[in-house]
């Protein structure tokens, strides 16, 4: 990896990405990785924007003696769009997974969690009614939102896409920037092929790893469930379904 290369994990939420923490702490040592987490270690993404802005203009200024070691990877549960804000260019990264079980981990995730946002609702509400009442955003082709950069515009205060307002347009635009600008696309039910892909695009190391929050409490849902979960999210599915194309691509060129 050249040392001037930056590179971005996108962490979409519930896609296996506390497990990959782990290994990416292994492959570059904490203290090369700006985390970009909202809640720790800043309340919002611009004010993230602004220490990383500042660390990465130390370094730029102070190639002899930086103040902070050198930021070798970003991540964080932030959409698409990062260099641009930046003003650098950033290698992608990032998982995806099936859009239904992403959702289904989501709403166990609000169930166990006391800080969740929906913690209280999912304790009496199902997983349908959640979603039709309340209308969290990350049920609604959450995964498109992150690729599209539509999620970095929320997360800035600015105007996005409503819910149930995803379409074609949205859907293609994602499905563009995962070709033009992602170095890996894992997908979370091929966790060992995608470490391999990550192994040979990134040059990674040995990779020895325990799963992270994984969910133990689950039970099944009834079909009916799951086939409102898929129709609520239409635009993820195409995308998952691309995303293994350039998985494949990607794994064997």
């Amino acid at each position: 990896m050249g040392s001037n290369e930056l590179i971005f994990f996108m962490h979409i939420p519930k896609t296996a990405g506390t497990t990959l923490r782990q290994i990416i702490q292994q492959q570059y040592g904490e203290e090369h990785i700006f985390s970009a987490y909202i809640g720790v270690g800043a309340a919002t993404l611009s004010a993230h924007i602004d220490r990383l802005k500042l660390r990465l203009n130390q370094e730029s200024n102070q190639l002899d003696s930086p103040l902070k070691p050198e930021v070798k990877l970003i991540l964080g549960h932030v959409g698409f769009g990062l260099h641009e804000i930046l003003g650098r260019e950033l290698k992608y990264m990032t998982f995806l997974r099936h859009p239904v079980d992403r959702v289904i981990s989501w709403y166990y995730h609000q169930q166990r969690v006391k800080d969740a946002k929906y913690h209280q609702e999912s304790q009496y509400l199902s997983l349908r009614e959640l979603i039709t009442n309340l209308q969290p955003i990350p049920t609604d082709n959450h995964q498109t939102r992150y690729l599209s950069g539509d999620w970095l515009q929320q997360q800035l205060g600015q105007a996005g896409v409503s819910y149930g307002e995803c379409d074609r347009s949205l859907f293609n635009q994602a499905k563009e920037n995962l070709r033009q600008y992602f170095s890996v696309v894992g997908i979370q039910e091929d966790f060992d092929g995608s470490l391999a892909l990550c192994r040979k695009v990134l040059q990674w190391q040995r990779v020895d790893y325990i799963p992270e929050n994984i969910g133990k409490d689950k039970v099944r849902l009834v079909q009916s469930e799951i086939d409102f979960v898929a129709k609520c999210n239409p635009w993820d599915l195409e995308l998952y379904e691309y995303a293994k194309t350039l998985f494949d691509q990607q794994s064997h060129p």
